[in-house]
């Protein structure tokens, strides 16, 4: 019979095998906290950098650290344990489900009518690198689904024509800031995290290291017209205000 695991025990497993890792790094000498201190120290910069409107070169130090934290990472046993672990479990899965099969019977009504499929542009796209900036332009708000590497987000709602209903933003970036700006009419629901970097929602403040924080405005819940908001970021600020 195929064997099932929880994702508890998964995490729990991959978690044994993350510590083994760590300790042989350790044993070994492989680990090296000056490169962590070194990466972390760079983002730092490469943030102050941004924060007194020099991009460019804030980017730069910012790349440099990442790098180093992937670098020191991905050269890791323990990383290299892990990765081993999930695929030889994949592996594992792959083959039990081929020696024992699932079956599963489905049952065709033949007179279900076609429904035509409608494709709608969303009013931002994905990008891999620059700013994105919607300010002082007349849009139709929808749900939207957004992934992007190394830029600012800056969203104003004001000009927006917002739907009734709960309206879903996702925003997910690795380096960069979002600002968004909303009508005082609207209430927000904001759910995010960030692994350097504040987050900020009217007058709210919360920053440090590896963050997630779910805010929401007290009439949310029971609001005609409310925006849900769900971002991520590596490295970078969130921060939602009323205009």
């Amino acid at each position: 019979m195929k064997k099932q695991f929880s994702k508890t025990e998964m995490m729990g497993f991959l978690a044994v095998i993350f510590g083994i890792g760590i300790i042989i790094d350790i044993v070994t000498g492989r680990f090296e906290p000056m490169a962590l201190v070194f990466a972390f120290v760079m983002i730092m910069i490469g943030r102050y950098f941004r924060d007194k409107g020099k991009t460019v070169r804030g980017n730069v130090f910012i790349i440099i650290g990442v790098l180093v934290v992937c670098i020191s990472v991905f050269s890791s046993v323990a990383f290299q344990l892990v990765l081993v672990a999930i695929i030889g479990y994949v592996g594992y899965q792959l083959y039990i489900s081929k020696q024992q099969p699932t079956m599963i019977s489905v049952k065709i009504k033949e007179s279900i009518k076609e429904k035509s499929i409608v494709e709608e542009q969303p009013f931002m796209s994905n990008f891999l690198v620059g700013n994105h900036r919607i300010i002082d332009q007349i849009y139709e708000l929808q749900d939207v689904n957004i992934r992007y590497g190394l830029g600012d987000v800056q969203i104003d709602f004001t000009m927006a024509m917002i739907p009734e209903g709960e309206t879903v933003i996702v925003l997910h970036g690795l380096v960069g800031n979002i600002r968004l700006f909303i009508p005082y009419d609207v209430e927000v629901s904001l759910n995010t995290s960030v692994l350097f970097g504040n987050i900020t929602m009217f007058g709210h403040q919360a920053g440090g290291f590896n963050k997630n924080i779910v805010l929401k405005t007290e009439q949310y819940g029971e609001a005609s017209r409310r925006i849900k908001i769900i971002s991520s970021l590596l490295v970078g600020d969130t921060e939602v205000r009323y205009v």
